[in-house]
């Protein structure tokens, strides 16, 4: 497939679908899709066209993210993970946002925003089990219920908790667990009811289906990704890829360096090939890099070209790096080939162009902050109509 540009990602709605349904498959519990990081890289907008009608709710971090999604939907519920600030207020009311509470200034302002505006804004309660980050103290939650309860435009729809450690210790998530439903009887018992209680993130909707209570939240596993080790049962698809395709093919002689500050030196006669991205685009972003140790020990970044692995060498740049080609056997000739590249996705750059598979065929591309209808001839990618549902 030609492309507009030299640089893309792909993503696949059928591997995404079939990640949703082995949720569904392992849980009777209602979804909430967390789409937060632009939907761990995948896009926001069109990944969350593809959930709305099959969950009953979006989770994003924050207001902006939120937005995006609004521009092609405005009807999915959409818990917002960050509390706002109090400038933000008036935009979760307006589009119908629901708020994260972890304090009692949020409750009073949005409050205070909620009767001027004469709209019910609804709200989900964040209790701090033993993550220390966000939320209230359990001990502080009855008193927050009946605050929150006394305010007439605000609905108390939720109460929830994040886990720590899911995947990996299964004890002191227990104890995060038994510290929410006692709190969850307690509330139940002054006679607070129909509440969604949610806590189970990917890993413990894996390891504790106790957790599963009234709602999960799954976020890793629908982009087939699991931080905790999968079961048989389970199987998940691949969803994402990265490409950049060659710019430029040169021989470089033995003792040469290569790119910014002249780290890499070439120990043989060598073909190098160039790619169009870097840094800013995501490729090589590790807060790990800045320690001596790690930088000596590290493995180089490879990419794949026909299914081979061919090493990142030199310094990545803002916008650029090499590739050593030498070992491929038509290393000359692979100008303005495409590399399939590793990276992290939500460090990807979200200027980067999406193309959306569907069906095994081209579905839609996400280009210059539009969603665009695609249509693929004699090689040629076509875009027309965009599909932002203005």
């Amino acid at each position: 497939m030609k492309w507009l540009g030299p640089t893309w990602v792909t993503v696949d709605l059928d591997a995404l679908q079939h990640n949703l349904n082995q949720v569904k498959k392992h849980s009777s519990a209602p979804i909430c899709a967390v789409v937060k990081g632009d939907a761990y890289g995948h896009g926001i907008r069109r990944v969350s066209q593809l959930f709305a009608s099959q969950v009953n709710y979006l989770a994003v971090n924050d207001l902006t993210e939120a937005l995006e999604i609004r521009t092609v939907n405005n009807q999915i519920p959409i818990l917002v993970l960050c509390p706002p600030l109090p400038q933000q207020l008036k935009a979760f009311a307006l589009h119908n946002l629901t708020v994260t509470i972890n304090s009692q200034n949020l409750v009073e302002a949005l409050a205070k925003q909620s009767r001027q505006m004469q709209k019910i804004i609804k709200v989900h309660l964040k209790i701090d089990t033993g993550m220390n980050r966000l939320g209230i103290s359990p001990n502080e939650a009855i008193d927050f219920v009946n605050l929150i309860k006394r305010q007439p435009f605000l609905k108390l729809e939720g109460i929830y908790t994040h886990f720590a450690a899911a995947n990996n210790n299964l004890a002191y998530t227990r104890k995060q667990l038994i510290k929410f439903k006692q709190l969850q009887q307690a509330i139940s018992e002054k006679g607070h009811s129909n509440l969604i209680w949610h806590c189970a993130n990917s890993a413990a909707l894996i390891n504790l289906p106790e957790t599963h209570l009234d709602l999960v939240r799954v976020g890793t596993l629908l982009y087939g990704q699991s931080t905790t080790k999968l079961p048989d049962s389970w199987n998940l698809q691949p969803t994402w890829n990265l490409f950049s395709r060659i710019i430029q093919v040169k021989k470089i002689a033995k003792g040469e360096s290569i790119g910014y500050g002249l780290t890499y030196t070439l120990k043989r006669h060598s073909v190098i090939g160039v790619i169009p991205i870097g840094y800013s685009d995501g490729l090589g972003v590790d807060v790990k890099k800045h320690h001596l140790i790690h930088r000596l020990l590290e493995k180089p970044i490879n990419v794949l070209i026909h299914d081979q692995e061919y090493p990142v060498i030199g310094k990545i740049a803002m916008g650029m790096c090499c590739i050593d080609l030498t070992d491929h056997p038509k290393a000359l000739d692979l100008y303005g080939t495409a590399v399939c590249i590793p990276t992290k996705r939500v460090l990807i750059n979200q200027r980067l162009p999406k193309v959306y598979f569907q069906n095994k065929k081209v579905s839609c591309v996400y280009f210059q902050n539009h969603l665009w209808e695609a249509v693929e001839k004699n090689g040629q990618l076509y875009l027309k109509d965009n599909l932002n549902g203005r």
